[in-house]
């Protein structure tokens, strides 16, 4: 059932199962983590739970939560997963192509409804199967492409297809009633990303029957069994719920004002919702109609993605990179059955000494250590590595330095040192914590972020560097002035002498690279680069790396690689690339210094983005390897350079064995 690699060697995973080696792309020794998680449901049965992730759909059994399935690989980026009534199909939208439909019991895909317009790969509501099981409906809330269509989820044929008349924005979220005969939407301001009203139309005419005033952020709507009252939640603690016959305000429920409320009605009646406060790290389970509150639990992180079994007595949500369920009448004492791993962008990998460890760090502010053998996965403890974690680094003498997501203090910490080394006050902060710049030397002495003014700030650490695990003195040193905007990337030489550093605007775009003197706090020189093609915004991306001998600097963009002589910046080599690795952002050296590992970042028309491994004398291609969904963001070497582990948008981490081809 499980669409599984039957010739990949066998690697435990967390729970016991095989799941590291499904479904592997040629080349790839295992695979850790199971995917960016863009949607969940539970089957109306209580048999199954389905993860819609970055790398396709995962099946889960509901009593263990052990894996049964992994399909829709071949793309990935599964989402709006919804199950048949009986529980024997399930469908859900594959990014840009298709509407599928599984049959669970036979494995196979029965129905796909293929989107070959391009304004019908947009805004897709999730899909929703009539009572009968003989329907699936979906809605397209695009701005101008608003319309209902009905398909055979047996045969994939479409049945019927109604237009909605235009109103001024896009329409998001909506839901439909229980028998598909009204639509419920929200009309979205992109602009002030807040509603200006929620509208009712006829299914069949595409008429609008009703207008609601609504104007939370990030609402959620849901129409009672009967049909007979729709509720709407919001980011600000209110339900509002009207009755659709008379189009009356009926209540308004208010709870935490910074709550983001996820509603939902039983089969049997009465409104309940999961109120997640932001501030206060909870969720709390309401029964509204009653006023009772049924239970609180923690919630580390503010996820949101919460979603109700079909009885409403169970919910799962994501919290610190994990899913949780939780049920109704648990003992207060009783852990929640968790699937583990996580499911966010990677943002950077580093290995331990003995290589036996690979710390990863993720867009979320957590890290996590993966046992590399066994494949497991865990947190760090307090003494390895705190929360809130941006990057790690790895230094040349075999330690690992990390530093955190504050704007205004940047704190760095040595693996296994529970106190910081450093709280360096950023002197102009405003980067965002996500898409901000560091830099770390490979003598762990020397730091760089970029700073708000788009200024390159660098301090030195004042510790021997024998010492790296002692805190110490850690003052600035340089401020490098010569960027005004964008500064994309950043590359210390491995002494920590010199930086690398690239610019590009967009509009009109304007690329940049130049090498500094750090002791000095001077510009060496500015790397020769083409006029580039003017691509928007999918062209202002950049990754920068020197060697491990510091004597080469290569630097990835739109349609090539450069590389340049770290001396005198002269170009020693020019390198295009293909449609399939159009955008190699993310770049590498082996240890060795022979060789180049080049991640692309997705591009319209792929299925999967590309790793391409480049011989540095020749620049000859000498492998390529396909496995992540998206972008490439980070990469880290084994040593002896026979193993280059890779880490993705997608949320997946892969293991790919270089050694047939060096």
């Amino acid at each position: 059932m499980e669409n599984k690699n039957s010739t990949a060697a066998v690697l435990r995973s967390i729970d016991g199962e095989d799941v590291t080696t499904w479904a592997l792309p040629e080349g790839a020794i295992a695979r850790l983590g199971r995917g960016n998680v863009h949607d969940m449901a539970f089957s109306p049965d209580g048999q199954y739970f389905a993860v819609g992730t970055a790398i396709g759909l995962w099946l889960y059994e509901r009593p263990t939560l052990s894996p049964i399935a992994l399909w829709e690989t071949d793309r990935g980026y599964s989402s709006n997963v919804t199950f048949s009534p009986d529980s024997r199909w399930i469908a859900l939208h594959r990014y840009h192509e298709a509407i599928s439909v599984w049959d669970i019991r036979n494995e196979v895909c029965i129905a796909e409804m293929e989107l070959t317009k391009v304004q019908d790969r947009w805004g897709l509501s999730k899909p929703i199967f009539s009572q009968d099981g003989e329907r699936l409906v979906v809605f397209n809330g695009r701005e101008y492409n608003r319309k209902v269509q009905t398909w055979s989820p047996q045969t994939g044929a479409l049945l019927s297809e109604t237009e909605i008349p235009p109103i001024t924005y896009g329409v998001y979220p909506t839901c439909f009633s229980p028998d598909l005969s009204l639509l419920a939407g929200t009309s979205y301001n992109r602009d002030s990303r807040t509603a200006e009203f929620v509208a009712l139309w006829c299914v069949e005419t595409g008429e609008e029957v009703a207008r609601y005033e609504w104007s939370e952020r990030w609402g959620r709507l849901c129409f009672s069994p009967c049909a007979r009252f729709l509720a709407s939640g919001g980011s600000e603690g209110k339900i509002h719920v009207w009755d659709v016959e008379t189009g009356n305000l009926e209540e308004t429920y208010t709870k935490d004002e910074d709550a983001q409320m996820h509603l939902y009605y039983p089969p049997e009646g009465g409104l309940i919702a999961a109120a997640a406060s932001t501030s206060q790290s909870k969720i709390e389970v309401w029964h509204l109609e009653k006023d009772e509150k049924i239970d609180t639990f923690e919630q580390r992180s503010r996820g949101k993605l919460v979603r109700f079994s079909e009885n409403g007595t169970q919910l799962a949500y994501i919290d610190s990179n994990e899913i949780k369920i939780w049920t109704k009448g648990r003992p207060i004492d009783q852990a929640f059955p968790t699937i583990q791993g996580p499911t966010r962008t990677v943002s950077s990998l580093a290995f331990t000494p003995d290589e036996k460890t690979l710390a990863a760090t993720y867009w979320s502010g957590n890290a996590f250590l993966w046992d590399v053998s066994n494949q497991c996965v865990r947190y760090p403890t307090k003494e390895e590595l705190p929360n809130n974690i941006r990057n790690v680094f790895s230094t040349s003498s075999g330690k690992i330095l990390a530093t955190d997501r504050g704007e205004d203090i940047l704190k760095v910490y040595a693996f296994g040192n529970r106190e910081p080394l450093a709280e360096i006050p950023i002197s102009e902060p405003g980067l965002s914590p996500l898409t901000g710049t560091d830099a770390l030397a490979l003598t762990g002495q020397r730091l760089a972020r970029v700073g708000g003014d788009w200024n390159i700030y660098v301090w030195e650490s004042t510790s021997s560097s024998n010492k790296i695990n002692e805190s110490g003195n850690w003052k600035k040193c340089a401020v490098l002035v010569g960027h005004t905007k964008y500064v994309r990337a950043l590359a210390f030489s491995p002494d920590g002498k010199r930086l690398a550093s690239i610019s590009i605007t967009p509009r009109p775009q304007e690329r940049t690279a130049l090498l500094w003197d750090v002791d000095a706090g001077e510009r060496i020189t500015q790397f020769p680069l083409t006029t580039p093609e003017q691509r928007g915004y999918s062209s202002s991306d950049a990754g920068i790396a020197f060697s491990p001998e510091g004597n080469i600097i290569a630097g990835g963009f739109w349609n090539e690689i450069v590389l340049w002589d770290a001396t005198d910046a002269k170009t020693l080599m020019t390198i295009p690339q293909s449609e399939e690795n159009q955008r190699p952002i993310t770049l590498r050296f082996s240890p060795c210094g022979r060789y180049l590992a080049a991640g692309a970042w997705w591009k319209g028309g792929l299925k999967k983005t590309s790793i391409c491994l480049w011989e540095v004398a020749t620049g000859k291609k000498i492998a390529t390897f396909w496995g992540h969904t998206t972008d490439v963001q980070c990469f880290a070497f084994s040593q002896d350079g026979t193993l280059l582990v890779s880490g993705g948008h997608d949320g997946a981490i892969y293991l790919w064995d270089l050694t047939p081809y060096l």
